[in-house]
């Protein structure tokens, strides 16, 4: 029977209208790649894609062009899956930089091959090189950035460890290198940084953290007496501030309120002064506070305590002449990764940081400013008073009277938050010097009672960390001295300062999560089959040591010749025999824990691609052909009321 011709009228409309909806569809899709490439849509949890505020602001005040090369492998990405995952994540970052900026920042990327120009510019900028196979075959993944002029930064290689930092790192690299001008740093210290005097013979030493410090930064001295922090200082180093005159502490209490950021190491006992002719040596009184001004910031120094570490301690040889004897020294601490803030960026690369002598840091309620502890001890700790560690120390005593108090203690910590003036009454009177009969008045900027805006202040509890014995070994190499490192304390110093130094917008950029998220229903069912197999472990290794104890006990009553002697051997082979069977029995169960871990993880997988290949293909497939029959079912409805009209 032949179809009616209206049939085929709607057969032909409908196809033609699906071909337009296939052309429209294209057109929109590449409409939008080419005039809409800045409209993007962040759907992960953490916002991994979207740049931070500070980020945006820097971006927004480039004044030159800078353009970001990405030096990416493409077998890299290839032979290594997690490569591949981290490196489009980088690229979607970039992405968003360039779109950010808006035309600011350029990108390009480059796949560097063997023996090529381009990766002749690679290794000339300094992207490092890793052999990707026994030949030596190089492969690399880096940043390399440019600006006007000849100024360049880079990144020699992006590591996926430091992917929480990855948004601090692209923004730092982009801010050193819009920044001309070297940071200045002030350093006011009552300590011998840049070398005592010892005779003309002997020419002052500088500690090797400052030989460091002086190759990176300004440095500017600031007298103990000072009245005010230069204008030209950005970043206050603050050191062992021991007898400090009140205008000092003020010019201080001014110049952070004003917005400048500080470094302060305070000390309740600074071992070095011990060592060093002076009052201090004799008397005894090592220590160094400012308890107004710290007060003020949120934090205060408990008095005449120091933290002593049971799981941190570092061994020292103890003892007489007769006897010398290695043990645990309390308050000499190796603090390790578990004792260290890693998700702040400045010890997200630390190891170990040394301290000795300690002191503890506690926040004060009420202040209203933010206290992030970056350095803390393990539960194993104590208080000790420092009376115990100034002049002999036993370690030996110190550890026999060892008594956990399971609390952690923050040995440094990061300030910030809004924050009022140590000298609500504005500033103190000026203190005569020797010889003078009235003072003159310093010429002050104007009195600030609380600050601008959050203050940022990084406090540290330990002056010892900064000498060389506690971190690096001092070598001299052709007339210069080398300093290698033993700890990362002056990683951590060096991070701080150029941290403190960058702008507003940098140092509010905290770390982020991860794109590679783990399966934790998969993790969570191999960590319990791990549980039932070690619980198996440890049955098989009790009853191995019960049939082991039951033979020495046999062993022991064996007397005799002839049938108590065959009485013994036939009880000894009988629980060999026992215990055999119970190996066979337990190496069964431990293979059913390992079949049934096996069979949970595989009945999970196979669910996840069911969903992934089936379901969802599904879903919509249901959809569309539900979709279809109602507008079938409206369009007869349609006919239906037609005819009847």
């Amino acid at each position: 029977m032949a179809m009616p011709s209206s049939s085929l009228a709607r057969g032909s409309v409908a196809l033609i209208g699906l071909g337009f909806a296939v052309v429209a569809f294209l057109a929109t899709n590449m409409l939008v790649d080419r005039k809409a490439t800045g409209l993007r849509l962040d759907l992960t949890q953490e916002k991994l894609f979207t740049l931070s505020p500070g980020t945006r602001n820097l971006l927004a005040r480039i004044d030159e062009p800078v353009t970001l090369r990405l030096y990416l492998s493409e077998r890299l990405t290839r032979e290594i899956p997690s490569y591949g995952v981290y490196a489009a994540r980088v690229r979607e970052l970039l992405e968003e930089y360039r779109a950010a900026s808006k035309g600011r920042v350029r990108l390009q990327v480059i796949d560097p091959q063997p023996f090529s120009d381009d990766e002749d510019r690679a290794v000339a900028t300094g992207i490092q090189g890793v052999p990707v196979n026994q030949s030596g075959e190089q492969v690399y993944f880096g940043i390399a950035a440019s600006g006007a002029g000849d100024k360049e930064a880079v990144i020699p290689f992006l590591q996926p460890e430091r992917e929480r930092f990855l948004e601090y790192d692209i923004t730092k690299l982009v801010f050193d290198l819009v920044t001309t001008k070297k940071k200045t740093v002030g350093l006011l210290t009552t300590l011998p940084l840049q070398g005592q005097f010892m005779g003309p013979r002997n020419p002052p030493q500088p500690w090797a953290i400052h030989d460091q410090l002086a190759q990176f930064f300004d440095l500017q001295r600031i007298d103990r007496d000072a009245a005010t922090i230069p204008e030209t200082v950005g970043v206050l180093l603050v050191v062992h501030p021991r007898d400090l005159p009140q205008q000092t502490l003020y010019a201080i209490d001014q110049f952070v309120l004003r917005g400048g950021r500080a470094l302060v190491f305070v000390d309740p006992h600074a071992e070095g002064e011990m060592g060093r002719p002076g009052p201090a040596a004799q008397t005894g009184q090592t220590g160094s506070d400012m308890p107004e001004l710290l007060k003020s910031w949120g934090v205060e120094l408990v008095p005449g305590k120091i933290a002593g570490d049971r799981q941190a301690a570092r061994r020292v040889s103890a003892g007489d002449a007769q006897r010398v004897r290695a043990v645990d020294y309390l308050a000499w601490m190796a603090l390790r990764e578990s004792a260290l803030t890693k998700s702040d960026v400045l010890l997200a690369d630390a190891q170990a940081i040394n301290m000795a002598s300690a002191g503890i840091l506690k926040p004060v309620s009420g202040s209203g400013v933010e206290v992030t502890p970056l350095i803390q001890t393990s539960t194993q700790s104590q208080e000790i008073d420092v009376e115990k560690v100034k002049f002999a120390p036993d370690p030996v005593a110190l550890l026999t009277a060892f008594k956990p108090s399971g609390e952690r203690y923050m040995l440094a910590a990061r300030l910030r938050g809004p924050a009022k003036s140590a000298f609500p009454d504005g500033p103190p009177k000026p203190e005569a010097k020797e010889g003078e009969e009235q003072p003159p008045k310093p010429d002050l900027p104007p009195h600030r009672a609380q600050s601008a805006d959050r203050i940022n202040v990084i406090v540290v509890a330990d002056t010892d960390m900064l000498e060389d014995r506690f971190w690096a070994q001092v070598q001299e190499f052709f007339g210069q001295r080398l300093a290698v490192p033993i700890a990362n304390n002056g990683d951590f110093v060096l991070n701080a300062l150029d941290h403190l130094a960058g702008s507003d917008d940098l140092i509010s950029l905290r770390s982020r999560g991860q794109s590679s998220r783990p399966f934790e229903v998969m993790l969570d069912i191999q960590r319990q089959a791990e549980l039932a197999f070690r619980a198996k472990e440890r049955e098989l290794t009790e009853k191995l040591k019960a049939t082991e104890a039951k033979l020495k006990e046999l062993r022991t009553k064996e007397q005799g010749e002839g049938a108590a002697r065959a009485l013994v051997t036939a009880n000894q082979q009988q629980a060999i025999d026992q215990f055999q069977a119970e190996m066979l029995e337990t190496r069964r169960q431990l293979r059913d824990v390992q079949f049934e871990l096996r069979r949970d993880i595989q009945a999970l997988e196979t669910r996840i691609r069911a969903v992934n290949i089936g379901a969802i293909p599904a879903a919509i497939g249901l959809f569309a052909i539900g979709l279809g029959l109602w507008r079938l079912h409206r369009r007869r409805a349609g006919v239906a009321r037609a005819a009847a009209g």
